[in-house]
């Protein structure tokens, strides 16, 4: 079904979908621009994915890895630096994955973490 939203566009949720995936701005946009007036499944499922795959990378890359940085629980194991490349690299494929699925208008799943995002979720969006 399409709606029109307060910038004018017909929409069926894709739009806020898309924008979802483009960081802390693009978040905001297809929150208050898209979804607040005309909520779609389409447009819900893809910003409970993204807003859980950046709330993880945050906590992942800057809380967990300093901890354990701070703490001296990965020295002689190997470097600091490979691990958040790793975190990194799992972050933009994640991304990715997602992205493609909301280009698609498809409700797929980021892999590992996206059923708990509609879980933990589910209630505020």
């Amino acid at each position: 079904m399409w709606r029109n939203n307060i910038f004018g566009v017909q929409d069926d949720g894709r739009t806020a979908g898309l924008c979802s995936y483009f960081f802390v701005l693009g978040w905001s946009v297809s929150y208050f621009g898209y979804h607040q007036t005309e909520k779609t499944s389409l447009s819900s499922f893809h910003l409970r994915q993204t807003l859980f795959l950046y709330l993880s990378y945050v906590a992942l890359r800057f809380g967990l890895l300093s901890i354990l940085d701070k703490t001296g629980a990965l020295a002689g194991i190997f470097s600091l630096e490979y691990l958040i490349i790793a975190t990194n690299a799992l972050f933009i494929v994640f991304w990715t994955i997602g992205l493609a699925g909301a280009n698609a208008g498809k409700e797929k799943h980021i892999p590992v973490i996206g059923r708990a995002a509609q879980f933990i979720f589910a209630g505020i969006l």
